[in-house]
C-alpha cells in the first residue's frame, strides 16, 4: 500500500513537471510552424499574381494579333502585283511574330495544353517553309506564290482557332487563379491572426508567470516572517539538528522546558543532553530508523513518545514530532517536543476509572449469573414435574391444565431469558442450536398460550397461512417462540375487543411471519423507539398493562441473531403490523421421534446435588430405557466413575465441594474405567458454561437448565462435537475500526506505531528487573502497559497483564506471568502491524 501511495505521489508530481519542461518548446514549434505556413502562402499568392499580370498584359493575344497582321500582309503581297522583293520582306516580317507567339504560349503554359502544340507546330512549319523562299531567286518566288497563298489560308484558320482557344482558356485560368488567390489570402489572414493571438497569449503567460513569481516571492517572505514568529513564540519546544544530532538552533520554549542555556544547547548532541543516559542508544536508534523508513509526503511528521530529562535531573515524558527537510542544500531534522506529563496523568486517571467501571460491570455480570442459577433451578423442577405429570393417566380437562402449566412455565423461562439476554450477550455470544421443528405447530402453541389472555380483553387470535402450511424447518425454535410470544403479548395488550391475526407467507428463500392487530396503533415517530430497551410509550392500554419495555427490543435482537429482521408498520387508530423476516431453511430430515425404543440402552451416571432435578432427570432417562445410577455430590459421582464403566456421565456444574468441572477433570486424568466415557454437563448458571473451561475439563457437551426430556434424550442420542472454541483474537478489530472512525486512519497508524515502540520498551525494562522484580517498580510498568493495550480492546495480553497486576498486588510469585508476556506481546504486535495496513471493515450489525 505504501509503495502504491508513493507511486501515486510521484505520478502526480511528474505530470506538471513534464508539462513545464515541454510547454516552451511546444510554443516555439507552434510559432515557427505558423510562420512557415504564412511564408508558403505568400509565395504562392505572389506567383499567381504574376500569372494574372501576364494575362492582364495580353501577351498571347498581342502576339496572335501580330502573327495575324503578318499573315494578312503576306496575303496582300501574294494577291497583288508585288515584286518578289516585297514578298520576301513580308515573309521575313512574319518570322519574328511566329517565334514570339510560341514563346508567349510557353510562358503562359498554354503550349502544353492539348491542341496548342499541334497548331503552333503548323504555324512554325509554314513560317520555316516560307523562310526558305527568302534566299531563292525571283523566278522561284514567282512560281511558288500560288501554292504559298493556298497554304496561307489554312494557317489563317489555324491562327483563328488558336486565338479563340487562348482567349477562352486564359479567362478560365484567370478566374481559377483569382479564386485560389482569394482562398490563400483568407488563410493567410486567419493564420496571421492566429499567430498574433498565440504570441499575445504567450506574452500574457509570461506576464502572469512574472506576476506569480513576484507573488510567490512576497508569500515566501511573509511565510518566513510567520515561521520566525511561530519559532519565537511557540509554547512547544522546537529543535533543529543535523543528521548527527548536533543542535543547530532552538526556540525559547526549548530552553524553558529543558532548563539549559542557549550557549550550552547549541552545538551539543541533543540525544546526550536531553534524554536519559541509559535510554540514549535505544531512543537514538528508534529515531534514526523511523526517519529512514518514513516518507513525510505520505505519512506526515513522525510522532514518538520518549522519556526526556531536565537539566536538574527530573525525568518527564515528551511527545516528539519529527520531520526531515533539505534547506539550501543542507539536510536538517526539525523536532517539535511537548511535555505530556499532564496528559499521562489524565490517561492514568482515565484508566483507573475505566478499571473501576469494568469491575462494576463484572460485579453486575456475576450477580446476574447467580440470579440465573437461583431462578433456573426451581424452574427446572417445575418444568420437569409438568412433563412427568403429562406421562401419567389424565382426563381431557387435566391435560388442558397441564398444557397451560407447560406453556406458562415456558413463558416464565422466556421472561427470565429476556432479563438475562443482555448480560449473556455482553459476557459471551450465544451459540445457536439448529434443530428441525414444525413451524405450524409452534405457531399454534404460541396462539393457544396467548388466547386466554387475549380473550380476557375481548380479542380473538387467528392463524392465516397465505401460502399454505409451512411444515418442517431447520432453525432455532426457542428463539423464534420467544419472538412470537412477545409479539402476540404486545398485540393483546394494545388491542381491546378486536382481532389479532398471525400470517405466514413463503417468499422465495424468505419466510415472513406477520402479527396484525386492530389496536390503538403507533405514531410514525415512535416506530424505531419501541425497539429500544426499557422504552414504554405513554398509551392508555400500556398504562393499564404495564411492562418493562424489554420485549420488542429483545425480539428484534433475536430476529437479527437468527439472520433476519423485525419491522413495524402502524398509524394511530389503525392498528399495527409487525413483520418478522427470516431466511427459509427447510428441515434436513424428519423431526426426531421420541426416544422410546430407539437406539441402544446406555448406562448413565447422573451427578446432581438437587433432589428435585435429580429425580426428574432420572425419570426422563429411565423412561427412555436407559440404566441410571445417581450420585448426590461430586465426590460421590467421582467415586462411582472410578469404580465402574459408564457410557455417559451427566453432571451438574455448580455443586458444593467438587463442582462439575473438577469432577470431569479428575475422571479424565484418573485413568479409571470411565476415563474415556462421554461426559455431559448440565448447568443453571447461564454465564458459567464457557466453552474454553468446558473443553479444558474434558466435557463433551452442555445443556442449560431447565432441561426438557426431548433435549436431554437428543443429547444422548446425537453426541455433540467436543467444545473447541475458536482461538481468541490477539486484537479487537471492531475496536480498531471504531478508533479509525473517531481519529482517522493516519492517526490510528501513528498510535499503533507508538504502541509497538512503548510495548518493546516496557518489556525490555521488565526483563531487566529479573524474574521476581520489586513489586512497586514492576506494578508501575505493568499498569502503564495494560492501559496502553486496553486502547485496542481487551484480549489475551490484557488479561495476562491484569493477572500480573493482581499477583504483584497480593505478593504471589509472578515468574510464570512474566514468562507468558513475550509470546503474547509478539502475537499482539504482529496483529497490530497487520491491522495498520488493513482496510476498514464495514459493520453488518443487522446480519449478525
Amino acid at each position: 500500500m505504501a509503495a502504491r501511495r508513493e507511486a501515486d505521489v510521484r505520478r502526480a508530481e511528474s505530470g506538471p513537471r513534464l508539462w513545464q519542461k515541454l510547454r516552451l518548446p511546444a510554443a516555439v514549434f507552434v510559432v515557427l510552424a505558423g510562420a512557415s505556413v504564412i511564408l508558403a502562402l505568400a509565395l504562392d499568392a505572389r506567383q499567381r499574381f504574376q500569372q494574372l499580370d501576364l494575362m492582364a498584359s495580353g501577351g498571347v493575344q498581342a502576339e496572335i494579333a501580330d502573327v495575324d497582321a503578318g499573315l494578312k500582309r503576306l496575303a496582300g503581297r501574294l494577291e497583288g502585283d508585288a515584286s518578289p522583293g516585297e514578298t520576301r520582306a513580308a515573309i521575313e516580317a512574319l518570322q519574328a511574330p511566329v517565334r514570339d507567339l510560341g514563346a508567349a504560349l510557353a510562358q503562359s503554359a498554354l503550349l502544353w495544353e492539348p491542341g496548342y502544340a499541334a497548331d503552333m507546330a503548323r504555324l512554325e512549319a509554314f513560317a520555316d517553309e516560307a523562310a526558305s523562299l527568302i534566299p531563292a531567286p525571283d523566278g522561284a518566288v514567282a512560281q511558288l506564290r500560288a501554292e504559298l497563298g493556298r497554304t496561307l489560308q489554312q494557317q489563317q484558320q489555324v491562327l483563328d482557332r488558336l486565338a479563340g482557344s487562348a482567349s477562352h482558356d486564359q479567362a478560365v485560368r484567370a478566374a481559377k487563379n483569382r479564386e485560389i488567390i482569394a482562398n490563400s489570402l483568407t488563410r493567410l489572414v486567419a493564420l496571421t491572426i492566429t499567430l498574433v493571438l498565440v504570441l499575445s497569449a504567450g506574452s500574457l503567460q509570461l506576464l502572469r508567470l512574472y506576476l506569480r513569481s513576484r507573488e510567490q516571492a512576497d508569500t515566501a517572505r511573509r511565510a518566513s516572517a510567520r515561521l520566525e514568529a511561530i519559532f519565537r513564540i511557540s509554547a512547544d519546544a522546537i529543535l533543529v539538528t543535523d543528521w548527527s544530532g548536533r543542535v543547530i538552533d532552538c526556540n525559547r520554549a526549548t530552553l524553558a522546558i529543558f532548563g539549559h542555556q542557549r550557549e550550552t544547547l547549541c552545538g551539543a548532541d541533543a540525544m546526550e543532553l536531553l534524554f536519559p543516559a541509559e535510554l540514549q542508544g535505544r531512543q537514538r536508534t528508534l529515531v534514526v530508523e523511523a526517519l529512514r523508513t518514513s516518507d513525510p509526503r505520505l505519512d506526515g511528521p513522525l510522532r514518538l513518545e520518549l522519556e526526556a530529562v531536565h537539566s536538574d535531573g527530573l525525568r518527564f515524558p515528551v511527545e516528539v514530532s519529527l520531520a526531515a527537510a533539505r534547506v539550501e542544500g543542507e539536510d536538517i531534522i526539525v523536532a517539535l517536543m511537548r511535555d505530556i506529563s499532564a496528559r499521562r496523568r489524565a490517561e492514568r486517571e482515565l484508566t483507573e476509572a475505566r478499571d473501576q467501571a469494568l469491575a462494576g460491570e463484572q460485579a453486575r455480570a456475576d450477580f446476574l449469573a447467580v440470579m440465573s442459577h437461583e431462578m433456573r433451578t426451581p424452574l427446572n423442577g417445575l418444568a420437569g414435574s409438568i412433563e412427568l405429570l403429562d406421562q401419567t393417566p389424565l382426563d381431557m380437562r387435566q391435560r388442558e391444565l397441564v398444557s397451560v402449566l407447560r406453556a406458562s412455565a415456558q413463558i416464565l423461562l422466556d421472561h427470565v431469558n429476556s432479563v438475562l439476554d443482555i448480560a449473556r450477550s455482553e459476557a459471551r455470544p450465544s451459540e445457536a442450536e439448529m434443530v428441525d421443528f414444525d413451524l405450524d405447530r409452534l405457531l399454534a402453541e404460541c396462539i393457544a398460550n396467548q388466547s386466554g389472555f387475549a380473550a380476557v380483553v375481548g380479542n380473538r387470535i387467528d392463524l392465516r397461512a397465505i401460502t399454505g402450511p409451512v411444515g418442517l424447518l431447520n432453525g432455532e425454535p426457542a428463539r423464534l417462540r420467544q419472538v412470537i410470544l412477545n409479539l402476540l403479548n404486545n398485540a393483546a395488550k394494545f388491542t381491546r375487543n378486536g382481532r389479532i391475526i398471525v400470517e405466514t407467507e413463503v417468499l422465495g428463500a424468505t419466510l415472513e411471519i406477520r402479527v396484525l392487530d386492530s389496536g390503538i396503533g403507533i405514531a410514525p415517530e415512535n416506530h424505531e423507539k419501541i425497539f429500544d430497551d426499557f422504552v414504554t410509550l405513554d398509551a392508555s392500554y400500556e398504562r393499564r398493562s404495564g411492562g418493562t419495555g424489554l420485549g420488542l427490543g429483545i425480539a428484534r435482537r433475536l430476529a437479527r441473531i437468527m439472520g433476519g429482521d423485525l419491522t413495524v408498520e402502524s398509524a394511530p387508530g389503525n392498528g399495527s403490523r409487525f413483520t418478522l423476516r427470516l431466511p427459509l431453511q427447510r428441515a434436513r430430515g424428519e423431526a426426531a421421534d421420541s426416544a422410546e425404543g430407539q437406539g441402544e440402552t446406555l448406562s448413565v451416571l447422573l451427578i446432581e446435588d438437587n433432589d428435585i432435578n435429580r429425580f426428574i432427570a432420572q425419570n426422563f432417562l429411565e423412561s427412555a430405557g436407559h440404566q441410571v445410577l445417581t450420585a448426590r455430590s461430586g465426590l460421590e459421582g467421582l467415586t462411582a466413575a472410578q469404580a465402574r464403566h459408564f457410557d455417559v456421565i451427566l453432571t451438574d456444574i455448580s455443586m458444593p465441594g467438587l463442582d462439575g468441572l473438577q469432577v470431569a477433570r479428575r475422571i479424565r486424568d484418573g485413568g479409571g474405567p470411565s476415563a474415556g466415557s462421554r461426559i455431559l454437563a448440565v448447568t443453571a448458571h447461564s454465564l458459567a458454561a464457557a466453552p474454553e473451561a468446558l473443553r479444558r475439563a474434558g466435557i463433551d457437551g452442555c445443556l442449560e437448565k431447565p432441561v426438557g426430556r426431548e433435549s436431554l434424550l437428543r443429547l444422548l442420542r446425537q453426541p455433540l462435537e467436543p467444545l473447541v472454541p475458536a482461538p481468541e483474537e490477539a486484537l479487537d478489530l471492531q475496536r480498531l475500526d471504531e478508533l479509525a472512525g473517531q481519529i482517522g486512519r493516519g492517526a490510528l497508524s501513528a498510535l499503533i506505531r507508538q504502541m509497538i515502540l512503548d510495548g518493546e520498551a516496557i518489556l525490555d525494562r521488565l526483563g531487566a528487573l529479573g524474574p521476581e522484580p520489586a513489586p512497586e517498580e514492576a506494578r508501575r510498568l505493568v499498569h502503564q502497559m495494560a492501559g496502553a493495550v486496553s486502547t485496542f480492546g481487551t484480549g489475551p495480553l490484557h488479561r495476562c497483564l491484569r493477572q500480573l497486576q493482581e499477583a504483584l498486588r497480593t505478593g504471589v510469585p509472578v515468574a510464570a506471568h512474566l514468562e507468558a508476556l513475550p509470546p503474547l506481546w509478539q502475537r499482539m504486535r504482529a496483529a497490530l502491524e497487520e491491522a495498520e495496513i488493513r482496510p476498514p471493515q464495514v459493520r453488518t450489525d443487522a446480519l449478525t
